[in-house]
């Protein structure tokens, strides 16, 4: 469940969590509120509800919030339709403005380790320091002082706008976490990995798509690209003559018949452009890191569910791909979810379900 434990209490509530029995993720997309509530019980953990919905145009750039009052209403509407037990959230952040390095410092104490990671961070700061809130995560320490550490930053402007459409729309933000450490969590308690192996968990969204390799519970390598699943609405929409709209539920699939030949040929080019993005990083990471090779890649993400985008990508990758299942170990009652239902959800939930998790963590 996220990196060990340790660290500092200050950034992202820390790197623990809520502990209560009732654990409620809220993730904020480009395009789409999410919001999974889960509770926590003996043998694990039970859905009891999952909500989405869609954004307005233009509240959401580049990851930032630039329409607050419209992030409060669509935030406010989504709360109207599910009961949940809880105001505590655990929310995320993402895109250019949070950094995430794994670092390694030099501290004869650990009460000196602090100021020595934050001293050093400066240098990896795209932005000016007095601007950035900084949190880091003591991963392992040696005899000789050398201590490896996981560092994250955001800047300071984007973290409060988040925290404070949350609370004006009446919820409490107890843990800002990241959507890579999300979906770290979400595969952690669903898929068992040997310590020999890796694994790449690929988010693909609206606007961007995420790449974390998990090793061991950690995230060894992360890459924030770009290239999402707009890309290719707006190359249907242009290659059509359709609006927004229709090249999205063709996207989906959900024409109202067999899929046009042209947009067949447009998801099948830009489910290699996906793989090439893919094996460029996992390429990158497996020529910087000394942790072991990926063995597999899961998808998530909305842009994770284009009719046979799994097998596109795998095989440009060389490597087995699969839709990410957060239902593996998370329990729901049939009564009130059908498998269908569930089987729909389970991309477009990982995020939030990640993020619950986290709050449910003692």
């Amino acid at each position: 469940m996220s990196p060990p434990s340790g660290g500092l209490s200050k950034l992202f509530g820390g790197f623990g969590g809520g502990g209560g029995s009732h654990c409620v993720g809220l993730s904020i997309g480009s395009s789409a509120i999410k919001l999974v509530e889960l509770k926590r019980e003996k043998k694990g953990y039970k859905l009891l509800h999952f909500g989405m919905i869609q954004l307005p145009e233009d509240v959401i750039v580049n990851r930032e919030v630039v329409n607050p009052v419209a992030l409060v209403d669509s935030l406010k509407q989504l709360m109207a339709q599910l009961k949940l037990k809880t105001k505590n959230v655990c929310a995320s952040l993402s895109g250019t403005s949070l950094i995430i390095k794994r670092m390694q410092v030099q501290a004869a104490k650990i009460k000196e380790l602090q100021d020595q990671v934050f001293w050093e961070a400066e240098q990896y700061l795209p932005f000016d320091v007095s601007d950035v809130v900084m949190d880091f995560q003591t991963l392992s320490r040696s005899k000789d002082n050398q201590t490896d550490i996981l560092l994250v930053a955001v800047k300071r402007s984007v973290l409060d706008s988040y925290m404070t459409c949350i609370e004006d729309a009446g919820l409490k933000p107890t843990i800002m976490d990241a959507d890579f450490f999300a979906l770290q969590n979400v595969f952690e308690a669903n898929y068992p990995l040997q310590a020999s192996e890796s694994a790449a968990i690929v988010d693909i969204g609206s606007a961007a798509m995420k790449i974390t390799v998990v090793n061991q519970g950690i995230p060894v390598f992360t890459k924030d690209s770009t290239l999402g699943g707009r890309n290719l609405t707006a190359e249907i929409q242009k290659h059509l003559g359709l609006s927004f709209a229709d090249a999205e539920t063709l996207k989906a699939g959900g024409g109202g018949g067999s899929t046009p030949q042209e947009v067949v040929e447009i998801m099948h080019l830009m489910g290699e452009n996906y793989g090439m993005e893919i094996k460029r990083a996992l390429d990158f990471y497996n020529a910087s890191s000394v942790a072991p090779p990926v063995s597999c890649v899961l998808l998530a993400g909305g842009g994770s569910k284009v009719p046979n985008l799994s097998q596109e990508i795998e095989s440009k990758i060389g490597l087995p791909t699969q839709m990410i299942n957060p239902f593996n170990a998370i329990s729901y009652d049939p009564a009130v979810f059908t498998q269908e239902y569930v089987q729909s959800i389970g991309p477009i939930a990982a995020v939030p379900i990640g993020l619950a998790l986290r709050a449910g963590a003692p």
